[in-house]
């Protein structure tokens, strides 16, 4: 069966890595297509990359390249719909189902949702529940900053680590919490580390306000702590500038070092930073495997690597 994910499109790269982590964490695959879209074949847990993906519309599958395909190919009982084209358009197709299926149009409630997505004919599987993130955007929460992640950025980050149910990921610089919060809702064990004790506070309420009870956060200098770690997922601390002071840069240096030192050999590091000179530092101590620039307004873009340790 081939998988055709419908991409949202809001970033240039992060949609299809984060596809791609997914798809790694539950199941064998192999990447057929991109062009607008995801197409991959193989053997997934696709109700499991529903949960968790953050930059994609839905999940389907593909029963042909064009009409005709899609028509030869197409079995269908009960009821369905037609999601994609103008009015002209699904009158007819839908005219054709229903001559080759016996099948009944149902626009409210139907057993099969048809969709057409860059002229691939599929059935829609899972949508995916993106809601949920504007629904904890962080003015909603009981604390938040300015300087605050929008939580669909940050779901994209825990995934893009690759983090397993149940294993443990860590933020060195955890703020009010809002990359734990989204590792925590996928069950993830969840580590932070802050320095501001007013900020560990406002960690704590919010990770509660999501029903997260269970949590390390520690009031500290990460760079005094020696821990272990399945995944690290941070965005490190830095102003507007995009000159850095010496004290910062010194930050930057020791924060790589520790970061590899709690990191399991062979696991993901996801780390934000406000500039790209840092690649060669950080190439004493990871794999770098990608880098996803993300532009936060016209004078600051933050640079999102994705490293491994070896």
């Amino acid at each position: 069966m081939q998988i055709l994910f419908e991409l949202s499109k809001e970033h240039p790269t992060l949609p299809i890595a984060e596809i791609r982590a997914c798809l790694k964490l539950y199941g064998n695959f192999e990447e057929i297509y991109h062009n607008g879209v995801f197409i991959a074949k193989g053997s997934v847990n696709l109700n499991k990359i529903a949960e968790r993906l953050a930059m994609s519309f839905s999940i389907n599958e593909v029963i042909g390249r064009d009409e005709e395909e899609f028509l030869k190919n197409l079995k269908l009982e009960g009821t369905f719909k037609i999601e994609d084209g103008n009015m002209e358009f699904r009158r007819k197709l839908g005219k054709k189902i229903i001559k080759k299926t016996n099948a009944k149009v149902d626009l409210k409630n139907p057993d099969v949702v048809i969709r057409v997505i860059e002229n691939f004919f599929c059935k829609e599987i899972k949508k995916i529940n993106r809601k949920q993130y504007e629904e904890r955007r962080p003015s909603k929460r009981p604390f938040s900053m300015p300087t605050t992640m929008h939580p669909r950025l940050a779901r994209v980050l825990v995934n893009l680590s690759q983090i397993k149910e149940k294993q443990v990921l860590l933020d060195p610089f955890c703020g009010t919490g809002g990359i734990l919060i989204e590792a925590g809702l996928i069950k993830a064990k969840i580590v932070g580390i802050e320095i501001k004790e007013e900020l560990v506070k406002a960690c704590k309420k919010n990770l509660k306000f999501y029903g997260i009870e269970e949590y390390k956060i520690y009031n500290a200098d990460m760079r005094e702590m020696d821990l272990e770690a399945d995944a690290i997922v941070t965005d490190f601390p830095y102003g507007r500038a995009s000159h850095l002071s010496d004290k910062m840069e010194k930050l930057y240096r020791e924060a790589f070092e520790k970061i590899a030192s709690w990191l399991k050999k062979g696991k993901k590091a996801v780390i934000g930073l406000p500039s790209l000179k840092f690649i060669d530092t950080l190439e004493e101590h990871f794999i770098i495997e990608q880098i996803h620039p993300v532009r936060v307004h016209k004078s600051l873009t933050r640079f999102f690597y994705v490293c491994s340790k070896p």
